[in-house]
């Protein structure tokens, strides 16, 4: 299901301002690697990403493809 726009901004202001709920994202991305849940990893680091620096930036520190990280 997409999700809205108001949705993603929404995350975003909140990754913005704070701290623990970014490492809230990264770290249920990591539990779901941990568990096996690659599905659900990958969705978890998608959002944390756009929550965050976004795959443009994401994409040029690591001289990659933006399209080729999502």
């Amino acid at each position: 299901m997409p999700l809205t726009r108001s949705f993603r901004q929404t995350v975003q202001a909140r990754a913005r301002r704070d701290i623990k709920f970014r490492r809230a994202l990264l770290d249920e991305a990591m539990q779901a690697l941990l568990d096996g849940d690659l599905e659900e990893a990958r969705a978890a680091l998608r959002s944390y990403i756009n929550a965050t620096i976004g795959f443009e930036k994401f994409g040029a520190a690591l001289g990659r493809s933006p399209k080729s990280l999502q």
